[in-house]
């Protein structure tokens, strides 16, 4: 008797993903005439995990003349580029990537950072093979058939309790000390996360310099938990 297979099938993975509106998520960039749009690596880890957390992230590269091998291919003239393969049960996808500058452009010898930058905005790249985020590469705006994610609504009760605040007892943590602890909090994950070698991508990037500046404690708090469940996966990812 043929046990069945409990592994998604890989329209069964597509049609899940490719439905999720990650528009809250991007940040759009202009290189020359160009509008590029870029998906944060980390949110679309969590998401990746909250859908598929057996999933399986594997780094290729070459073995160079003195045997040494690395996780990057490099080319005639110095530049380079990464590659990754990301199973899930029975599918994978793989995908591959230059590092490249601000600018776009491939980068001659680059260094470890470049490297680490081009990793996870290929490992993102691959999962939009499954379905995530694939409607932003094809220049669309909106997935077809659009789910409502969940974190928006949760959002949307955040703002509706901190609306509550001013009835609370006066006993509570002043506002200004609860934002302080937030930031203070964000930047040590932050400084304790680069410690180990990991960068924010330039969407994270962004999210947590707009944060911080404009004491928005929510989305704060949401960057600390993001964080919080993806630091184990993100010093794996870097050791590999």
């Amino acid at each position: 008797m043929t046990v069945a297979s409990k592994d998604p099938t890989a329209k069964q993975i597509w049609d899940k993903l490719s439905k999720v509106n990650v528009n809250e998520h991007t940040e759009n960039k202009v290189v020359g005439n160009r509008k590029l749009t870029y998906l944060s690596w980390a949110w679309a880890w969590t998401e990746m995990m909250g859908h598929y957390p057996q999933l399986a992230v594997k780094w290729h590269g070459m073995t160079d003349e003195n045997g040494v091998t690395r996780d990057i291919t490099t080319y005639p003239g110095g530049t380079a580029a990464v590659t990754c393969s990301v199973t899930i049960g029975e599918v994978k996808r793989e995908m591959w990537l230059p590092v490249m500058d601000h600018r776009n452009k491939a980068i001659i010898e680059p260094d470890s950072f470049a490297i680490n930058t081009a990793k996870m905005r290929c490992l993102t790249k691959a999962f939009s093979l499954f379905g995530l985020g694939a409607y932003i590469y094809a220049g669309e705006d909106l997935p077809t058939e659009a789910v409502v994610e969940a974190p928006p609504q949760k959002k949307a009760k955040a703002k509706a309790k901190a609306k509550a605040k001013p009835a609370e007892t006066a006993s509570e943590e002043p506002k200004g000390a609860v934002i302080a602890d937030s930031k203070t909090r964000l930047k040590e994950r932050c400084k304790e996360l680069y410690a180990s070698g990991w960068e924010a991508d330039e969407a994270l990037q962004g999210r947590i310099k707009k944060a911080v500046k404009g004491d928005d404690e929510i989305e704060m708090e949401a960057l600390l938990k993001m964080l919080d469940d993806v630091m184990p996966a993100l010093l794996t990812l870097h050791e590999e």
